[in-house]
């Protein structure tokens, strides 16, 4: 083997295999110490081919592990440009995110911009008083973070995406017809 699989001691105590060991046997001396080499004095190493034998196995599973990885992100890109060409309501950063979504994505992690509107859903680390308010994202932080303002307080905190929602274009046209008539009807 390409990676002491097949591992043999020479009598001077150095340990080659593969390519090495060829190189070895052919010149008929150790590469490290220059000591003479007889082929029929080799012994195997056995502690040596074991370790080689986890350590390939470990990468082997760190291949897999990137491959696996590689799919998901390939399979999530793809079901985004499933919806962008049906042309589905949801964009890219709403996808998965909202907490009514049965589907949950891994690896978005940024699905807002400053300043935009949110719902603070909350989750359990959510202090009471911002649940159910609406707020303005004032900063993105890093994992999927950000620095929310609550739009009634005004009072800051910092939430994970999970946490937020998109308030809704409707929702978002219909409050800013409403404000006008509010503010006409407390002047009368």
């Amino acid at each position: 083997g390409a990676f002491l699989e097949d591992a043999m001691v020479l009598q001077c105590g150095h340990s080659f295999g593969g390519v090495m060991l060829k190189k070895v046997i052919e010149m008929a001396r150790c590469t490290i110490c220059n000591g003479e080499v007889d082929p029929s004095s080799l012994f195997p190493n056995l502690a040596l081919r074991a370790v080689a034998t986890v350590v390939k196995m470990e990468d082997d599973r760190r291949l897999f592990h990137n491959a696996a990885l590689r799919k998901r992100r390939k399979d999530v890109t793809e079901h985004t440009d499933v919806l962008k060409r049906t042309g589905s309501s949801k964009g890219n950063s709403e996808l998965a995110l909202d907490a009514e979504s049965p589907v949950a994505f891994k690896g978005v992690q940024y699905p807002f911009v400053v300043g935009e509107r949110v719902l603070i859903m909350g989750n359990k680390r959510t202090p009471e008083k911002f649940v159910g308010k609406e707020a303005v994202i004032t900063s993105q932080c890093l994992n999927g973070w950000y620095l929310v303002k609550a739009l009634d307080s005004g009072e800051s905190t910092r939430l994970q995406y999970r946490s937020l929602k998109k308030v809704p274009e409707l929702q978002l046209q219909t409050q800013a017809r409403l404000q006008p008539l509010a503010f006409l009807g407390g002047r009368q």
